[in-house]
C-alpha cells in the first residue's frame, strides 16, 4: 500500500543528510538566541490554554481576539473541517495541493473534488476553477496561502472572488495559513477577519520552526468557532500543557523568530534562483514568498516523480514526490534549511538536474536517430 504524504515524511526525513524534502523551517535553538526554552511544569494550571488563546489571538487579530487552540495544524484542519462537513457532503481542494487536505474529509464520510490551482495562473483564475468544480453537495472549499506546494499567495482578486462565491452557494472557506508568515510582505493576521465564510487555521511549525511543540489554531467568528470548539472536545481535551506553557512563554518573541525565518530564506532564496537560473529543468511557476517551490522538470505527466527518484538515487539530494500533491508531473523543493545545509544539498540538486538534462537530451537524439557518440 502506498503511504501518505505524512508516512513517507516520518520514515524519510529523519535519516536524510541532504533534504530539500521539509518544508518547516530549521530549528531554532532558542537558548542561543536568548529566548524562553524550559518552563516549570504546573499540573494544576489548566487555564494555560485559555491564556495563550488570548495571546495568539491579539497577535494575529482574530475575530473577537480569540483563537481554539490545537495540537498543531494537523488537529487544526481536522476540527475546521469536521465543523463543516457531514457524511455525504462534498468539499473542493486545490491540485496540486496538500495530500492530508484531499484525504481528511474521508475521516467525517464526505468526498472531494479537485480544482486546478496553477501557481503561474492570472489573478481570478483559482476562484474560477473552484467555481467550475461545485457541486450541489459542495459545502467547503480548501486553500492554502501561502500555497502548499508552490509558495505563492492568494491574490486579491481571488480572495474576493472565492467569497462571492461562498455567499452565493453558502459554502464554508477553510484557508490553510501555516506558511503565511513566512512571506515579508504579508501582515500579520488573518483571512478569518474577513468575515463569517472564513475558517483558518495555522501552527508554529513551519514558520516558526517550533514543530516539536505541535501547537496550533483555528481563527472563525464566534458562532463558528464554538461548533469548531465541539468538534474538538471529540479529539483531544487540552493541547499539551507543557507546550502551552513554553508557547505563551515566546509569544513576546515571536518576532524575533519570524525575522530569523526571513533571514534563513533571503539567504538561501538568491542561491535557489541561480541554480534555477542555469538549469532549465527547475522550471518553477509563480513567485514563491515561502519555505516551498513546485518545480515541473519535464519528462511527462510523471516526470517529477522520475526526476525526485533519479535525484536521490543518483546524488542522494531528498525531494518530495509530486505524487503527494496530486500531480506527479512536480516535484516540491524546500528552502528552509539552514544557510550551510541548504548549500550542500543545492549543489547536489545541481549536479542532478545537470544529468537529468543531459538524459533528456540523449533521449531525445537516439529517438531522432541521431548517431551514437563516445
Amino acid at each position: 500500500m502506498e503511504p501518505t504524504h505524512i508516512a513517507w515524511a516520518k520514515r524519510r526525513l529523519a535519516g536524510a543528510s541532504l533534504s530539500l524534502a521539509d518544508s518547516a523551517i530549521a530549528t531554532p535553538d532558542l537558548a542561543a538566541l536568548g529566548l524562553p526554552s524550559s518552563v516549570r511544569f504546573d499540573p494544576g494550571a489548566m487555564l494555560a490554554p485559555e491564556a495563550l488563546a488570548e495571546a495568539l489571538g491579539a497577535r494575529w487579530d482574530a475575530p473577537g481576539g480569540r483563537v481554539l487552540v490545537t495540537a498543531g495544524a494537523s488537529e487544526a484542519n481536522a476540527v475546521a473541517l469536521g465543523s463543516v462537513l457531514a457524511p455525504g457532503a462534498e468539499v473542493l481542494v486545490e491540485t496540486p495541493g496538500y495530500e492530508p487536505h484531499r484525504l481528511l474529509p474521508a475521516v467525517f464520510g464526505a468526498r472531494t473534488r479537485p480544482f486546478r490551482r496553477d501557481p503561474g495562473a492570472a489573478p481570478g483564475a483559482l476562484a474560477e476553477a473552484a467555481a467550475d468544480a461545485l457541486t450541489p453537495a459542495t459545502r467547503a472549499i480548501v486553500v492554502t496561502h501561502l500555497h502548499n506546494p508552490s509558495g505563492v499567495a492568494l491574490d486579491p482578486i481571488d480572495v474576493v472572488a472565492l467569497e462571492r462565491l461562498a455567499e452565493a452557494h453558502d459554502l464554508a472557506i477553510v484557508a490553510d495559513e501555516t506558511f503565511r508568515d513566512a512571506d515579508p510582505a504579508q501582515p500579520l493576521g488573518t483571512l478569518a477577519a474577513r468575515g463569517p465564510r472564513w475558517i483558518s487555521t495555522g501552527s508554529l511549525t513551519k514558520v516558526y520552526g517550533l514543530g516539536a511543540l505541535k501547537i496550533g489554531w483555528v481563527m472563525a467568528e464566534a458562532e463558528r468557532l464554538a461548533r469548531c470548539s465541539a468538534v474538538h472536545d471529540q479529539l483531544s481535551a487540552v493541547p499539551s500543557l507543557l507546550s502551552t506553557a513554553l508557547v505563551y512563554a515566546l509569544v513576546p518573541h515571536l518576532d524575533t523568530l519570524r525575522a530569523r525565518t526571513h533571514a534563513i530564506l533571503a539567504a538561501n532564496r538568491p542561491a535557489w534562483d541561480a541554480v534555477r537560473a542555469r538549469r532549465p529543468v527547475l522550471r518553477a511557476a509563480g513567485a514563491s514568498r515561502g519555505t516551498t517551490v513546485w518545480v515541473s522538470p519535464g519528462g511527462g505527466p510523471e516526470g517529477g516523480d522520475a526526476f525526485a527518484a533519479f535525484a536521490e538515487a543518483r546524488h542522494g539530494v531528498l525531494m518530495v514526490p509530486g505524487r503527494y500533491f496530486g500531480d506527479p508531473s512536480g516535484v516540491r523543493v524546500t528552502l528552509g534549511a539552514e544557510p550551510a545545509a541548504f548549500t550542500r544539498a543545492l549543489e547536489c540538486l545541481d549536479r542532478a538536474a545537470a544529468d537529468w538534462a543531459a538524459r533528456a537530451d540523449a533521449g531525445a537524439a537516439a529517438a531522432n536517430g541521431a548517431p551514437e557518440t563516445r
